[in-house]
């Protein structure tokens, strides 16, 4: 059986494939960057290093240049299964390949296929549905009848890359892989650790919220105090105080709001506030910090849980302090960060939060 993956980077190499490989798939990778399609087909595999020692060879891999229409359509026409992992604004860029894939398949194999958007954004489908449209002919707009936009929570922390041909992947051993059960065009494609859920939406906030916002809450907060990684902050009393109380707030926040199962619910909040914490991590602050002004929008990982603790009546307090330490994040390397401390020299903090993260006072 056949994956094409979309994207060979942290995720693309570091999890999907891995999966892929454990559940018999060969993966073949989409990829823009020719030294790392010229290095995965000469040695056929790639690799990761858990985070709490060892490593995984996942074989047999191939890559295609992104530059290769034909080669990417005739791979997209045999796959069992597809995927993306290449950030959510990159996504509709692959919408010509993902076309001209469609075109191809219906002529050759017009079996449904699943395509897996890892991109950890509750409207993925939507991006890439707008972008195919765009690419499609109006005759050819039920092509997307065959083609399952399924939605996906990525979980797995991949924390670096490291050196070597080809490189690898430092991650921990998270195997689990959350889709949006209402997406699937009939059976569940057969990949160890895929795991159907609906309303995929509430799965998708809670994973944002309690792990990417408890994740964001450190970093900003540990950014302030000179922390280099996430383990340093969270020796910080006071960052660790803050974890704790926004963690516990979130949990009962989402069990007032919403339907979970308890013992599913408190079993996958332990989970998370788990890895966090791991101390093989050693996960840089300026990874989980980067790109702020996505981060502070409305519905994303801080704000959103700011507005979920407000409304069901818990302590908002660690997310406030988290937003105001992210507006003060100050990395030279992030153009993020330097367009977000513009922003504020130009209309003041109060303007951002009021025009870019939608609340009136905090």
């Amino acid at each position: 059986m056949l994956a094409l993956q979309f994207g060979a980077g942290k995720i693309g190499r570091g999890f999907l494939a891995q999966l892929y490989a454990r559940s018999g798939f060969e993966t073949v990778f989409v990829e823009a960057r020719p030294e790392v399609v010229e290095s995965l087909n000469r040695h056929r595999f790639c690799w990761i290093e858990w985070i709490d020692g060892g490593r995984e060879t996942i074989a047999p891999v191939s890559a295609i240049d992104a530059s290769n229409i034909d080669a990417v359509a005739d791979a997209f026409a045999r796959a069992a299964v597809a995927s993306t992992a290449v950030g959510l604004n990159i996504v509709p860029s692959l919408a010509p390949l993902i076309a001209t894939g469609l075109r191809r398949r219906a002529a050759e194999n017009p079996k449904p296929l699943p395509l897996l958007l890892g991109e950890n954004a509750v409207n993925a489908d939507a991006v890439l549905r707008d972008a195919l449209l765009h690419h499609l002919s109006p005759d050819e707009h039920p092509l997307l009848n065959s083609l399952g936009l399924v939605r996906c929570i990525i979980g797995r922390q991949a924390v670096a890359e490291l050196p070597g041909a080809p490189p690898g992947v430092r991650v921990d051993r998270y195997s689990k892989l959350p889709v949006d059960a209402d997406a699937l065009l009939g059976e569940p494609p057969p990949i160890i650790g895929l795991q159907p859920v609906r309303p995929f939406e509430i799965y998708m906030q809670r994973k944002l919220y309690l792990h990417n916002g408890l994740h964001a809450l450190i970093a900003y907060l540990g950014a302030q105090r000179g922390y280099q990684t996430i383990q340093q902050a969270l020796q910080d009393p006071e960052i660790y105080a803050l974890f704790v109380q926004g963690a516990n707030a979130l949990s009962r926040a989402f069990l007032k709001k919403h339907p979970f199962d308890i013992d599913e619910h408190f079993s996958t909040v332990q989970d998370i506030l788990a890895r966090i914490q791991d101390p093989h991590l050693d996960d840089p602050i300026a990874r989980v910090a980067r790109e702020p002004l996505r981060k502070i929008r409305p519905d994303d990982r801080l704000v959103g849980a700011y507005r979920l603790l407000v409304e069901q009546g818990e302590d908002p307090t660690p997310f406030r302090k988290a937003i105001l330490a992210a507006l003060a994040y100050n990395d030279p390397g992030d153009p993020e960060s330097q367009q977000l401390q513009q922003m504020i020299r130009e209309r003041g903090a109060d303007w951002v939060l009021r025009e870019w993260c939608g609340l009136e006072r905090i």
